[in-house]
């Protein structure tokens, strides 16, 4: 699992099939093996520590196929095309 803490600033990011929204503070955690992303608001950088344990799940691309199951939901679409939120 990864624990995303959130130094500065705001954002989203999405984690799995869920589009959050972020602040200064905010904890997020992400399961392994699940798709993550984190997303400045605009023209405001974002600043996070990320921990991992040591013997973490190796980074992955996600296929077309994954790409295609994610962007049925309008939310996750409108990230991925970094349209505001």
């Amino acid at each position: 699992m990864h624990g995303v803490l959130i130094l500065r600033g705001s954002g989203h990011c999405l984690v799995g099939d869920e589009v959050k929204s972020l602040e200064t503070n905010d904890l997020v955690t992400v399961p392994p093996m699940t798709w993550h992303q984190f997303r400045a608001t605009k023209d405001e950088p974002l600043g996070f520590l990320c921990m991992v344990n040591a013997e973490r799940d190796k980074p992955q691309l996600p296929t077309p196929e994954d790409v295609d199951r994610l962007r049925r939901n309008p939310a996750i679409a409108a990230f991925l095309d970094n349209a505001p939120q």
